[in-house]
């Protein structure tokens, strides 16, 4: 190969510090990374990084690029099984010393005997190249370089190596630090929210009237829990029966948007009669499966807690969605008399002894109301009555009827 000419190797770092970032996420800039070098003359068949990242699922963010393959992103939790897999890397040395480490596989040495070193010499790899790369709060992270070629890297190639890392150190922070803010927006405001809190969204009043499917949902006899339970053993129950509605409700398209002591609020906004119905159809669906989970749970028995019970009101309209609060302290959230009619239906099905209760205006956008009507009864704060009905037993024939294109759609997807 020949030597790396110091024209390509300028035009290289300059890349890397001014227009990479522009291709987006960082996946994109490894792959046109690694043609560039290999242009260079420079035989490299593997970039890859291990992050740190704020999230709550996971610990760790890994990209690999192979040539011939393209990139891919892995994610670590924080187990056993990864945490060994560090400890038998070059990556831990690299960090923990903070030098580049050099190893040609092959060489029967304390490196040779390392799990990820075993791994990639079956893959045909014969030299690999660490480098440490520095965060702008000191934190040290993952960068690598791999190559099958015969002749391993020339001493030249690892000395670019060395030199690309400060830049490419820029643009993983870059968007690590993008990473983690919607990372935490998403986790504490919910994906739209976040998402429109991202795009700038962010003066108390931003937003817009929506129509949505609103549900909410309480624990029966929550404050007589919190009243005996230990903290630990309360935060348990709490977590138990939010992690089982949040997760139907976005596995059916919903939002979690508050959680409000031991009540859950939730939305599936729609546009139009079609989507209503889906909407309603796909909130429903949720619920019920909310309960069958937290049937499943009560039956197999919570360690050291009592069965989890609750009320469900559902209802539908139009709401605000978007900032309301302080000058300082913002939520993001909905807010309007469908929301609040929705808690205090919530409020009723528990007085009512029943699971769940639907609105007058679920039941007509479902078109499934006959023979589930429960009553007419005054809700605090309205001035007059309203109609509750149980939640219908749904197909989606009922929810849909035959051909409606809705629920072709809901079909074919």
């Amino acid at each position: 190969m020949s030597v790396i000419e110091s024209s390509s190797r300028y035009d290289l770092l300059e890349w890397l510090s001014q227009d990479a970032k522009m291709l987006g996420r960082p996946c994109r800039i490894f792959a046109v990374l690694g043609e560039r070098l290999h242009k260079m003359g420079v035989a490299v068949d593997r970039i890859s990084t291990g992050i740190s990242i704020l999230d709550p699922n996971y610990h760790g963010e890994g990209l690999i690029w192979e040539r011939g393959v393209g990139p891919r992103i892995r994610y670590f939790q924080q187990t056993p099984e990864s945490s060994e897999s560090y400890n038998q890397s070059l990556w831990k040395r690299s960090i923990e010393s903070g030098k580049i480490i050099r190893h040609r596989f092959g060489q029967h040495d304390e490196y040779d005997q390392l799990k990820v070193s075993q791994e990639l010499q079956e893959q045909g790899y014969t030299d690999y190249v660490s480098v440490p790369i520095k965060f702008s709060d000191g934190e040290l992270h993952g960068l690598a370089f791999a190559t099958r070629s015969g002749d391993g890297f020339r001493d030249e190639d690892v000395d670019l190596f060395e030199q690309i890392s400060a830049p490419l150190s820029l643009i993983c922070e870059l968007f690590n630090s993008r990473q983690a803010s919607e990372s935490i927006l998403n986790t504490y405001l919910g994906t739209r929210a976040g998402r429109r809190v991202m795009e700038g969204e962010i003066q108390r009043g931003d937003g817009e009237h929506i129509n949505a499917i609103v549900a909410f949902s309480d624990i029966r006899n929550f404050t007589g829990f919190s009243n005996y339970l230990p903290d630990k053993a309360l935060l348990h129950l709490l977590n138990e029966y939010f992690g089982i509605i949040t997760s139907r409700v976005e596995q059916h398209g919903g939002e979690i948007l508050k959680f409000i002591g031991d009540e859950v609020l939730a939305v599936f906004p729609y546009t139009d009669a079609q989507s209503a119905r889906i909407a309603a159809f796909e909130a429903l669906e949720a619920l019920r499966e909310s309960l069958a989970d937290l049937a499943v749970e009560n039956a197999r028995g919570f360690p050291d807690l009592p069965a989890i019970h609750v009320g469900m009101g559902v209802h539908s309209g139009r709401v605000f969605f978007g900032n309301v609060g302080g000058q300082r302290r913002l939520d993001f959230t909905v807010v309007g008399p469908v929301v609040n009619e929705a808690a205090r239906i919530a409020d009723l099905s528990k007085r009512l002894n029943q699971e769940m209760l639907i609105s007058q205006a679920v039941a007509n956008i479902l078109d499934c109301g006959e023979g589930t009507y429960v009553g007419t009864y005054p809700l605090k704060g309205f001035p007059s009555p309203v109609n509750v009905y149980q939640a219908p037993e749904l197909t989606r024939s009922c929810a849909f009827g035959p051909g409606n294109t809705a629920f072709l759609a809901l079909e074919k997807s």
